[in-house]
């Protein structure tokens, strides 16, 4: 689907009530249920970025040759000349869902447009509907053809739902018995490749997908557009970094930190003496405490770490609880001022370690003269792998400014797993702080 055409003309929230759905909606809601909450209730802004203008152009342009014929393909969009159908008016480009709209979640409609709908097989029962999709590495983001075929999937909720609107428009396609599902790749770094992906399923699957996954969500969407503030919604922290990473985060950040106060180690740490004689817990609290106020699905904690996080459970058990030791002056400057908590969030301001990263990275970049670090030429000296103790060599020359940050969504991104690691001994006793569960 065009980024264009994600976001209906109308609110898809009024006064608490869900008016209509997309599959985009449903897609950012799956995701995670606090940035559509931002989104859709909230309507705060989203920024633009490099990727989503690509993505808009290489739209346009495929729209424009399906329909004319005309060969308008820039580079990105010619590379998958040869997995597109041949232009021709039987051909439905950017088909609007219709008005009315035949399709419904649970009393909702659903609006939208579908990338093109080929019916030139329907004479032997078979229906194909494409979305076109642009991504920096075919490779590490392409979904599967099982992930196409279950609304389970976020990817699947977007194609299952183009699948049960076809069904539902059975007046347009008689004889529809099978629908081809395709995603086709077009990649905008490094070669210039493609990728069709295809899930071919019946007619009856997708609309028992639909009542399986799609109804009940949108269920819970309802519950979700009548909440009055985001600490009302649950996040998704290993999805902060997907898809170029949640416009979000700052907003959600700012939220944890002003909403209910949250006791983490960091905050042990600094207590005075005497208040840790008087309130500091027996050996086993640290890891209750830790469990009670760090988010439900932050990922685990690495092990080998634990002792970074937990000193005090390694501590001999006695009737008395331990005294904090006062970091000493060599201490506190050799930390260079950095806190940062990773998948978990303070309980004051905090700066998103992903900014940083991201502006060391584009230097690394621009330095190389490569366009992503992560693939590298053969012949670049950050190649087979080498790049990654390139960026924590950086990182650990030319630190972030002191202060607190926040590592969000480290799981599904590797430069951030590096940055973590890099940064990890240059952050104080104490000042080091892994979300678990």
């Amino acid at each position: 689907m065009s980024p264009a055409h994600e976001a209906p003309e109308s609110h898809a929230v009024e006064d608490g009530v869900l008016r209509h759905l997309s599959v985009s909606q449903l897609r950012k809601f799956a995701l995670c249920e606090r940035a559509w909450f931002f989104s859709k209730v909230l309507r705060l802004p989203e920024r633009t970025s490099k990727a989503r203008d690509v993505g808009t152009i290489t739209h346009a342009q495929l729209e424009h040759y399906l329909r004319t014929g005309e060969d308008v393909l820039g580079p990105i969009a010619a590379a998958g000349k040869n997995l597109l159908p041949a232009p021709g008016p039987d051909l439905l480009v950017e088909e609007h869902f219709g008005e009315p709209s035949p399709l419904f979640a649970d009393g909702v409609p659903l609006t939208g447009f579908i990338d093109l709908v080929n019916p030139r097989q329907l004479a032997e029962g078979v229906l194909r509907v494409t979305d076109h999709k642009t991504t920096s590495s075919i490779t590490r983001y392409a979904a599967t053809p099982e992930q196409l075929a279950t609304a389970a999937h976020d990817a699947g909720i977007q194609m299952v739902g183009y699948g049960y609107w076809a069904v539902l428009a059975a007046k347009r396609f008689p004889g529809l018995k099978r629908l081809e599902l395709e995603h086709l790749y077009f990649q905008t770094r490094g070669a210039r490749e493609t990728r069709s992906v295809v899930a071919t399923v019946s007619a009856e699957h997708v609309r028992d997908e639909w009542h399986a996954h799609v109804e009940p969500m949108a269920r819970l969407m309802r519950d979700v557009a009548r909440a009055t503030s985001p600490n009302q919604v649950k996040p998704n922290w290993s999805a902060c970094q997907k898809y170029g990473g949640c416009p979000f985060q700052a907003q959600c950040l700012n939220t944890q930190s002003q909403g209910k106060p949250l006791m983490t180690i960091a905050n042990r740490f600094m207590k005075s003496p005497e208040s840790a004689a008087s309130t500091a817990p027996t050996p086993a609290a640290p890891e209750q405490e830790l469990a009670a106020v760090l988010p439900p699905d932050a990922p685990k904690s690495d092990p080998a770490l634990a002792s970074v996080t937990a000193p005090e459970a390694t501590a001999p058990a006695s009737d008395e609880a331990p005294r904090r030791k006062r970091r000493t002056k060599a201490e506190m400057e050799a930390a260079h001022g950095l806190s940062l908590f990773v998948d978990c969030v303070p309980n004051c301001p905090a700066e998103l370690l992903s900014g940083y990263v991201g502006r060391v990275v584009a230097r690394i970049e621009q330095e190389c003269g490569v366009v992503d670090i992560r693939v590298a030429p053969n012949d670049s000296p950050l190649a087979y792998g080498k790049w990654k103790g390139v960026l924590a060599a950086t990182i650990r020359a030319e630190p972030p400014e002191p202060g607190t940050y926040a590592a969000l969504g480290v799981a599904g991104s590797e430069l951030m797993q590096v940055a973590v690691e890099a940064l990890e001994p240059l952050c104080g006793p104490g000042h080091f702080v892994r979300g678990v569960r």
